[in-house]
């Protein structure tokens, strides 16, 4: 996927894509160079290139038979050159330690994405785990 195809509409849904291929050289590309990213479990990347390398790790073990599914998306214009794209998603097929298939689980991620000559990158994402049963809202 080129740079000139992703949308704030469609950029978590290209994530998921490139994540069900495992092809983290696609992935990377939704990425601008200097981008960050936080995952879900605090680790924080720094440049499209960690990005992927990071990813390639976890898709050569935990990951290698996961399936990403994006549940609900929505996007929010900041102005005319920044957006943010929050998913709740879904992942399923990821294994444990002793190879052993986990439950699915769910999360939420937020991308920030800056149309820059023209094209939108991902500058920013923040990945974290739903931690079900744990009190969402004050009562």
């Amino acid at each position: 996927m080129s740079a000139q195809e992703l949308t704030p509409e469609n950029a978590l849904q290209n994530f998921a894509d490139a994540w069900n291929r495992h092809d983290m050289e696609a992935l990377a590309a939704l990425f601008a160079k200097n981008a960050q990213f936080v995952n879900v479990v605090g680790h924080w990347w720094k440049g499209a290139d960690e990005i992927k390398v990071a990813h390639e790790a976890t898709h050569m073990t935990m990951f290698r038979e996961s399936r990403l599914e994006i549940l609900e998306m929505e996007s929010r214009k900041v102005d005319d050159s920044v957006v943010l794209t929050r998913a709740r998603w879904q992942l399923t097929g990821h294994i444990g330690p002793a190879d052993e298939v986990l439950p699915p689980r769910t999360g939420l991620l937020l991308a920030v994405l800056h149309k820059h000559d023209g094209e939108w990158l991902i500058i920013d994402a923040q990945n974290t785990d739903i931690i079900e049963g744990v009190l969402s809202r004050p009562q």
